[in-house]
């Protein structure tokens, strides 16, 4: 059952505030503006990350949750008589899961098992005893120590049960390592050109981030490697291998924005400017909050007279609707900042911008398509 708890706070950089909670993953729901006020919805297990990112923005908020230790209270005094039997039958089983009551040694020959067995009583090691009184670590080290046959031992309980595998001393044949083109990322394959080297992957393979793409080595019989008769050569490892790979950014819009709105009061003042320099003593402006918009008009020729007249426009601070205008700049603006993370050898193969709408939600995705050299030396 999911838990959510309602938040309260400044509606001031709503629209950061959303996209900060959708790089986190962070589910938004009933989001409403107020005035200065703004609410929503969170799953509980969301809610350390939420404050912390309003903390970072300095934001005020209140919470105010329903959820987790409220129901667990709710139930326990519902369910008591049953919870009560429940915690006696749990701390039984918690009890008999601390204990060990059997050794099973999975060993090749008895004469190993009788070897383990004698370092077992050496260890004070038996059965019904406490699983916290066995260290296990120190106790596969003592086997694989003691017995020169062992070249790995391992003691681990399996429920009631302390298991002990070992592996016998074996030498292992060390393959050849090769030198290698690795993937640098996710991406579907579009061209391979090898210079030196066997390449492992076509046009059209999807790979993933780490996997081979040309190894150094060459085939004597390249159309059946698994010929008795084919040689391999070890050689440098060369080539480009391009890849089709995508850049992603998604927009969370509301509505309604928090923003400058001019109230309708006004007021135009001029002032007279001779070589550049004012004349006269410049005025305060009227209004706390505003906007202005200045027109020059230049007289005179051999002696140039500027009159600058500024129009100021009082503001304040209201929800501003979005319309599809708005939100066309916001993903233009949104597509700008993504094109400038692309890597400069970069090929732009196509674009797409997907729109939906979620109750009074924008959820805007851009994708950029790109071919790019994906290859990297290892």
């Amino acid at each position: 059952m999911k838990v959510y708890t309602h938040i309260t706070c400044e509606s001031r950089n709503s629209q950061r505030l959303l996209n900060k909670f959708s790089e986190k993953n962070i589910g938004v729901f009933k989001i409403k503006i107020n005035g200065e006020k703004m609410s929503f919805d969170i799953e509980d297990k969301s809610l350390k990350q939420a404050k912390e990112i309003m903390d970072r923005m300095a934001l005020e908020y209140a919470v105010e949750s329903r959820g987790g230790k409220y129901l667990l209270g709710k139930l326990s005094l519902r369910y008591l008589s049953l919870i009560i039997p429940a915690i006696i039958v749990v701390a039984l089983l918690i009890t008999f899961t601390k204990m060990c009551f059997t050794v099973d040694i999975i060993a090749d020959s008895g004469q190993l098992k009788d070897q383990i067995s004698y370092i077992l009583a050496e260890n004070s090691v038996k059965p019904f005893m406490l699983k916290d009184k066995i260290d296990t670590s120190k106790l596969s080290y003592e086997i694989s120590k003691n017995i020169d046959e062992i070249g790995f031992a391992n003691c681990y309980f399996d429920g009631a049960v302390l298991k002990i595998e070992v592996k016998k001393v074996h030498v292992k044949e060390e393959l050849p390592v090769y030198d290698e083109i690795v993937a640098d990322r996710d991406c579907i394959i579009t061209k391979v050109l090898v210079f030196s080297g066997t390449a492992l992957v076509k046009e059209g393979d999807i790979v993933k981030k780490g996997d081979t793409l040309i190894a150094g080595y060459v085939d004597s019989m390249p159309d059946d490697p698994e010929n008795e008769e084919n040689e391999r050569f070890t050689v440098k490892a060369d080539g480009l291998v391009y890849g089709e790979t995508s850049y992603t950014k998604q927009l969370i819009l509301t509505e309604e924005v928090i923003g400058s709105v001019r109230t309708g009061n006004s007021y135009s003042v001029t002032q007279i400017y001779l070589f550049g320099k004012p004349i006269g003593k410049a005025h305060a402006v009227k209004y706390e909050k505003y906007e202005y918009t200045q027109e020059t008009k230049t007289f005179g020729s051999v002696i140039p007279i500027q009159a600058v007249t500024t129009t100021y426009y009082e503001t304040a601070v209201g929800p501003i609707k979005l319309d599809e205008l708005a939100v066309d700049e916001e993903i233009s603006l949104a597509y700008v900042e993504l094109w400038q993370t692309l890597p400069q050898d970069g090929k732009l193969l196509n674009h797409y911008i997907y729109k939906k709408k979620v109750d009074n939600l924008h959820i805007i995705d851009i994708y950029l398509i790109l071919e790019e050299n994906i290859g990297a030396g290892k």
